[in-house]
């Protein structure tokens, strides 16, 4: 029997149903395995009941989990459903040139949000001699009237030379946030967009708005394998599924590590989340691990963020401007001893949020509970 791997990128494919429609597909076809790429796309598994068929329990880059999955599998596919078609391309570009010698056969199938919402497939591997792959392309042709569109040498994304670095940022458009991994480091001001760094700093946002604040809480960083987005991280407005949940005891701090929310705050009580931003990323997936969380916000929210929920129990504590970095490393040292996590036992979360308040002082200038 054909073992087919499964790699699902981001919410988008997930929300629309293309995903499933796929592995509708595939269970035609062959035995499949599907996992997801990236950290982003779990809420959206989550919501539509599928966590026993997309694994989540890794969080792994696409690049990764190919690899992974081409160890034990006959082809392996890319699902991806971008902006545009020039991101997707730029997207399954960058990839396959992480793959080094990749030899198993490798198709993309690229949906777009824009336009007439048509399905590109995209093989990334040789093709010649395989037999399994031409048959893959035509079952997958018929059933998502799809097209072969065969790679192109499109313009790089990354330039180096010396200690500069240079990358496009592709798909990008006017007024859309972009992030480095999960982090904002400011605006797009036209659909022309390159980061800019030197010596793992980043240093200018050409055609657009840096903002420093943001470049900050990178400090070093590598561009050439960083990941960058643009624009919001999930659209669909969706009533979020909230899993069981099991009590433990534990309290843990996400500081402005959002996307790694599920690693960290899984099997703990309470969560304590350290900037606007990172509050609402983390919030909208501890929603799903019926988690609460008690937020440290100063008020600078950049929106990458669209329709996200709040965990019931959960308490916000908006501070004075310019504040919730220097009060969360207060927290992180004094609540949490410098460690991620500590144990909280029969004190529970109203002891953390006396802990944090206490920490926070004169800078509070509002606490909402939900």
């Amino acid at each position: 029997m054909t073992r087919i791997g499964v790699v699902i990128h981001g919410p988008a494919v997930i929300d629309s149903g293309r995903a499933y429609r796929v592995f509708e597909i595939l269970a035609g076809i062959g035995e499949f395995r599907a996992v997801l790429g990236g950290t982003m796309g779990r809420a959206a598994v989550i919501d539509a009941g599928l966590e026993d068929v997309i694994d989540i329990s890794v969080s792994q880059k696409p690049s990764e989990s190919i690899l992974n999955l081409g160890a034990c599998c006959d082809v392996v596919l890319l699902v991806n459903e971008g902006k545009c078609v020039e991101s997707g391309f730029a997207f399954g570009r960058m990839v396959f040139e992480k793959l080094g010698s990749f030899t198993v056969p490798l198709i993309q199938v690229e949906f777009t949000r824009s336009g007439d919402g048509s399905c590109a497939l995209i093989p990334w591997t040789e093709m010649k001699d395989s037999l399994l792959m031409h048959a893959l392309l035509v079952e997958l042709e018929k059933g998502l009237g799809a097209r072969v569109v065969q790679p192109s040498e499109s313009r790089t994304c990354i330039e180096m030379k010396g200690d500069m670095v240079k990358r496009r940022v592709a798909g990008v458009r006017p007024g859309e946030y972009v992030t480095v991994n999960g982090i904002v480091i400011g605006k797009a001001l036209s659909d022309e967009v390159c980061i800019v760094a030197r010596g793992g700093e980043i240093i200018e946002l050409q055609g657009g708005r840096m903002k420093p604040h943001g470049v900050e809480k990178l400090e070093r960083v590598d561009l050439s394998t960083a990941i960058v987005r643009s624009g919001p991280l999930r659209t669909a407005d969706v009533t979020p599924r909230v899993l069981e949940h099991k009590v433990s005891g534990i309290a843990v701090i996400i500081d402005h590590s959002a996307e790694q929310t599920f690693e960290i705050a899984k099997d703990a009580d309470v969560a304590v989340t350290v900037g606007d931003d990172t509050t609402a990323v983390a919030g909208d997936l501890l929603t799903r691990l019926g988690i609460p969380l008690i937020g440290i916000t100063d008020g600078d929210r950049d929106g990458i963020t669209h329709h996200t929920h709040v965990p019931p129990g959960s308490v916000i504590i908006r501070l004075a401007p310019g504040n919730d970095d220097i009060v969360g490393r207060r927290v992180y040292e004094e609540i949490f001893g410098g460690k991620g996590w500590i144990e909280m036992g029969d004190r529970g979360v109203e002891w953390i949020l006396d802990g944090v308040l206490g920490v926070a002082g004169g800078l509070v200038e509002e606490v909402v509970r939900y």
